[in-house]
């Protein structure tokens, strides 16, 4: 089965749930590109964030369920293998942090291949073990753990940009299967909505993830590309360390996205993220049209 075909199978609609906080809403004017955060942002999810499952009974489930559905058998086994699981995404995080990466970020199918490797070398499942089998059961994994699905006008603003000539991008804690997920649930490819090659920063690609000042620097760079500048590219997030002090650094105009209560990160522990004001705050989609056209 095609993955997306499976996402298809495995996700299905996700209703926001709608957070108190008030929209402050001005007019941006010379706005040329529209980069966007997926995860919380773009696509709602039922954890609020793109997520690696922490160690449990009903992870393990999910895990099995995974090999099942991707033709692995498993046998009897007295491990978690949540645990486990968790234990090799750990491990990998750490070699990028001995490399001195302030903000590291795996590659999950590198994660899946050890993870996989020693359940077959103890005996707890078998199957035809291939990159293909590999990236299915971790986008069935993914779909389990982490559903999501677009958030409401998400698809209907980006279709504005096109019509307006404003530059789509993305800068995005992801995984492969990110913009596989995106462009099966807006049933068009990431090119044909206006999303431009040299301003979607994927963290997976650059093993950098965000706040991390790389991925931003990265996309000012694919801005210069475009014969664009920071100060005519929006940043849209929802989250205040993560999306917005980074990119007001970097030089962006930035959107705080509230419209969902379970994504929203405001982090009010940190000093930037009181001191540092998004150039505006909205709660629909809808809202930011009017901002920036």
């Amino acid at each position: 089965m095609p993955l997306a075909k499976l996402i298809s199978s495995l996700l299905h609609p996700i209703e926001a749930k709608a957070s108190p906080i008030k929209s402050k809403l001005r007019e941006i004017p010379d706005i040329r590109a529209v980069i966007f955060d997926v995860y919380g942002t773009l696509f709602t999810t039922n954890v609020g964030s793109n997520s690696l499952s922490e160690p449990s009974i009903e992870s393990d489930k999910l895990i099995i369920e995974a090999f099942e559905e991707s033709d692995f058998d498993v046998f009897e086994h007295d491990i978690s293998l949540s645990e486990l699981y968790v234990e090799h995404v750990r491990a990998h995080y750490d070699i990028r942090k001995s490399e001195g990466i302030t903000y590291p970020e795996v590659n999950i199918c590198d994660v899946w291949q050890d993870f996989l490797n020693e359940l077959f070398a103890n005996g707890i499942i078998d199957g035809d073990l291939t990159e293909r089998s590999i990236r299915r059961v971790i986008v069935c994994h993914e779909c389990k753990v982490n559903p999501t699905w677009p958030e409401k006008g998400s698809l209907e603003f980006i279709r504005t940009l096109q019509d307006n000539d404003i530059v789509a991008g993305t800068i995005s804690t992801a995984q492969f299967y990110t913009p596989i997920v995106m462009e099966t649930l807006y049933q068009n490819s990431l090119k044909t909505l206006g999303f431009e090659e040299p301003v979607c920063i994927w963290s997976y690609e650059h093993r950098h993830r965000k706040p991390s000042a790389v991925l931003f620097k990265l996309c000012e760079e694919g801005l210069k590309v475009l014969g664009l500048k920071p100060s005519q590219a929006l940043c849209v997030g929802n989250d205040m360390f993560n999306d917005i002090v980074p990119a007001h650094k970097a030089g962006f105009k930035t959107a705080l996205f509230t419209g969902d209560s379970r994504s929203l990160r405001l982090h009010k522990d940190i000093e930037e993220c009181v001191k540092i004001k998004p150039t505006i705050v909205f709660n629909e989609f809808s809202q930011l049209a009017d901002c920036i056209l």
